[in-house]
């Protein structure tokens, strides 16, 4: 866990990065920032990344690079989540630094990141460690040609918000958008138009994301099939599933199955 002790000492560090490994990591639930840059690698589980209008899944093998000031606090549902993390002091001029970025780790990068857990909480200036750090640092562009952009958006209107949580609930079974429609006393076509003003998405679409990404929670965390998982999230055949996923992420689901 991020502790209000482990913020203090990112504060107050001297050095210019530093090394947090954890296993049953423990999220606060209180948005928050931080003076470095948060390169964090999830090697077990995952994570959501909640930012003030989006909310990002961080899937098992896949990084996130939060740049520093950037207000954000995390969550899981997962049984356990093992996070390593590396903060930095960026002075890069690259525009890939100063955004949210959510990539697959290649297996070249996850062998740096787990080499550095010989680092963690170290708090004293160490100069091998620091050039291993900005040789990680330098290159993550690189790396993170396999991008995922797999996020929620939020809306503050209040009949949006329903029907976003009704689709939460609801999302393991067949949604007819008119009954929908007619619950909230909206024309169907009315209610449509609002929803894709305020989400950007149709709420077709906004389903197929729901299922799409709790099909990639159970697939990180959990020994079900992929065809048991089709059917949970609410496909009638694996095959449609199938199709979904790889037009979200462009990877088929046996592609994030827990190893």
């Amino acid at each position: 866990m991020l502790t209000e002790d482990s913020l203090v000492i990112l504060e107050r560090l001297t050095k210019k990065s530093f090394v947090l490994h954890q296993n049953h990591w423990i999220f606060p639930d209180t948005f928050h920032d931080h003076p470095k840059g948060q390169l964090i690698f999830v090697e077990e589980g995952f994570q959501y990344l909640h930012l003030e209008d989006q909310v990002y899944l961080l899937p098992q093998n896949h990084a996130a690079w939060i740049p520093s000031s950037l207000p954000h606090k995390s969550s899981s549902t997962a049984t356990n989540v093992y996070l390593r993390t590396l903060f930095y002091d960026c002075e890069l001029t690259d525009d890939f630094y100063n955004h949210l970025q959510i990539f697959s780790v290649p297996q070249v990068l996850r062998e740096m990141i787990l080499y550095t857990e010989k680092w963690s909480m170290n708090t004293a200036v160490n100069q091998a460690e620091e050039s291993f750090l900005s040789a990680i640092l330098s290159e993550l562009p690189a790396f993170a040609k396999n991008s995922l952009t797999l996020s929620i958006p939020l809306s503050s209107n209040e009949n949006i918000l329903g029907v976003v949580r009704f689709l939460y609930q609801n999302y393991q079974q067949a949604v007819s958008i008119d009954d929908l429609a007619n619950h909230l006393h909206f024309s169907t076509r009315t209610l449509e138009r609002l929803f894709k003003k305020e989400t950007g998405l149709t709420m077709a679409k906004y389903l197929q994301l729901i299922r799409c990404i709790k099909a990639v929670e159970l697939l990180s965390n959990t020994s079900l099939t992929v065809s048991e998982i089709a059917y949970q999230v609410g496909y009638k055949s694996v095959q449609s599933f199938s199709n979904s996923f790889y037009n979200l992420l462009g990877k088929r689901p046996h592609e994030f199955l827990k190893k």
